[in-house]
């Protein structure tokens, strides 16, 4: 039995390609990235850079959405590069219009040292706020607050407990 193969070389096409996605389950990443590092920047009034274990990409017809895992950290900086507030927390998710959701032992920490622990939180893009209607723990140098439910600024300076508790040392 004879075997004859044919090999041709030639140009590599110059044609535009796209991922054919008709074969990617429903419920399957499109995309994956481990060790990544993402910045979101506001239109130069703030930035954000995101840090994750794992990155998955899902997308449907009408938006893409990042779900992030195996540790995030969000550093917010101003407009002068300035860290304002970190996020670390187990999981998060980066929406289509840019909110943020961080899930799963969320720590937020001030740049004054002001820590605020829960289990959820969510970020604004259109008005840098964050907010959560979860039990949250804020924690000062000479305070204890806590509550359910929080709006605030990215710097966590102005903030908003909407039924809140807490404990505080008087200094003479």
């Amino acid at each position: 039995m004879l075997l004859t193969a044919l090999v041709s070389c030639g140009s590599p096409s110059k044609e535009s390609r796209t991922a054919d996605l008709q074969f990617v389950g429903e419920n399957a990443p499109v995309q994956e990235s481990w060790d990544i590092t993402i910045t979101l920047d506001s239109r130069g009034r703030s930035r954000i850079e995101l840090k994750a274990a794992h990155l998955s990409e899902y997308r449907d017809d009408k938006s893409i959405t990042r779900e992030l895992d195996g540790g995030v950290e969000a550093v917010f900086s101003d407009s002068s590069g300035v860290t304002t507030a970190t996020i670390l927390a187990e999981k998060g998710t980066i929406h289509p219009n840019g909110d943020l959701e961080a899930f799963n032992d969320v720590i937020l920490t001030s740049a004054d040292r002001t820590v605020i622990k829960t289990s959820y939180i969510k970020r604004f893009a259109s008005t840098s706020r964050l907010w959560t209607d979860r039990y949250i723990v804020i924690e000062k140098p000479s305070e204890t607050i806590r509550g359910y439910g929080l709006e605030s600024d990215d710097a966590l300076k102005n903030y908003t407990i909407f039924k809140a508790s807490g404990e505080a040392e008087l200094k003479p």
